[in-house]
């Protein structure tokens, strides 16, 4: 078989893997009355979840923070075991759940069929061209990047402000600190409470979860950014799922699932399409 039949061999089968449901099961998309219940069940037993009838991307965390807390499969599903568990009761043999799964076009689906399964993704979002400044990075810092070293010089002519600083020298003391789903301390953090607990140290409370987070400051466009702004990528589901904090030089730090505490670049092959946007908070 050639390799261009392989590649669109492949494309077939993750189209039709990405288009199945998981039968038996309420998961991401789901909404109705049922998924009410089991947010609101989630909530009484002390998860972060909203009452909004739709299994969105904090019900899916709140299931997956629960089924770690069990001993259960992590996969944000809630299947017959999860569900159980939870309710106190078999999963009904029928659901009343309209699903509103995204389709996903043949484009992303090559792109998919060549993402590493290391990484903490499959969704992708258009992005804009982003013209690296190398003079904004943060001045007196320095960041390790597999080997490579990034010094920090002023944001133009004016030096950053206190606060950036303090963040973001704060933020890279964490460099190499390994992933944690659901980690918010240096034992291990994931990616919004690495931001959360960063951030705190300059007393901002920031919230807890990504998408969340991303409600919080004023927008700012990717041409513009600047040191300690907040960036946001849509990962491992539509909307927001991954933050970060900007360094300059077109690059970024943050919690990964492959890396732990690492810098990026914005504009890779694997962060740049799923780059979604930007706050500025200080």
């Amino acid at each position: 078989m050639t390799s261009k039949k392989k590649q669109y061999l492949a494309v077939a089968l993750l189209v039709g893997f990405l288009g199945t449901s998981v039968q038996g099961a309420y998961q991401y998309g789901d909404t109705g009355n049922e998924i009410l219940g089991i947010q609101k069940k989630l909530i009484a037993a002390g998860y972060k979840a909203r009452e909004t009838s739709e299994y969105d991307a904090n019900t899916k965390w709140a299931v997956r923070l629960f089924q770690k807390d069990n001993g259960l499969t992590v996969d944000g599903i809630l299947g017959a075991v999860t569900y159980k568990k939870l309710m106190g009761k078999p999963l009904p043999a029928t659901t009343n759940t309209v699903s509103k799964k995204k389709e996903i076009s043949e484009k992303d689906a090559k792109l998919l069929a060549h993402i590493d399964p290391n990484r903490e993704s499959t969704a992708i979002t258009s992005t804009l061209k982003h013209k690296k400044d190398k003079s904004s990075a943060p001045q007196g810092l320095t960041f390790k990047k597999k080997g490579k070293t990034y010094k920090g010089l002023e944001i133009g002519h004016q030096p950053i402000s206190g606060n950036v600083k303090e963040v973001l020298t704060y933020a890279n003391t964490f460099t190499g600190v390994p992933y944690k789903f659901g980690g918010t301390t240096p034992a291990g953090f994931d990616c919004s409470g690495y931001i959360r607990y960063v951030f705190q140290k300059i007393g901002f409370d920031m919230p807890r979860q990504a998408d969340e987070q991303y409600t919080v400051g004023k927008k700012v466009e990717k041409s513009n950014l600047q040191p300690g702004d907040l960036v946001f990528f849509e990962t491992y589901e539509p909307g927001i799922s991954h933050s970060g904090i900007y360094i300059g030089d077109g690059q970024f730090i943050s919690a990964t699932s492959s890396s732990g505490v690492a810098v990026a670049d914005i504009d890779d092959s694997y962060w740049g399409p799923r780059y979604v946007g930007a706050k500025r908070v200080l």
